[in-house]
């Protein structure tokens, strides 16, 4: 697989762990209807999309800085994407507190 077709690869994979529960949340509440110019959360999902982007670039530079002579397959490159997506997820986002130990 092309370096090409890596990194677009390991940005879908990216792109669907981000857009997954958005699409979710799209069946269960639909958008208001608008008429005419683009819905406004249209822009809000381009710069989805786009961060989904620089993070697979990101993914993709940290796997070949380790694995530089490994050729990925489709599904290596998707299952690397998705994985890195919920591990940057799980660093940037604050843990809940968890409730004080009661003693016994």
């Amino acid at each position: 697989m092309s370096e090409t077709l890596t990194y677009l690869t390991v940005a879908l994979g990216v792109f669907i762990a981000v857009i997954y529960p958005l699409i979710r949340g799209y069946i269960t509440k639909e958008f208001p209807a608008t008429a005419g110019a683009l819905p406004p959360w249209v822009k809000k999902y381009a710069m989805l999309f786009l961060f989904s982007l620089v993070t697979a670039l990101i993914v993709l530079a940290v796997y070949r800085s380790s694995n530089p002579s490994t050729v990925l397959t489709f599904w290596q490159a998707l299952v690397l994407g998705f994985g890195w997506e919920a591990s940057i997820e799980k660093i940037l986002v604050k843990p809940p507190l968890a409730p004080p130990l009661r003693a016994s």
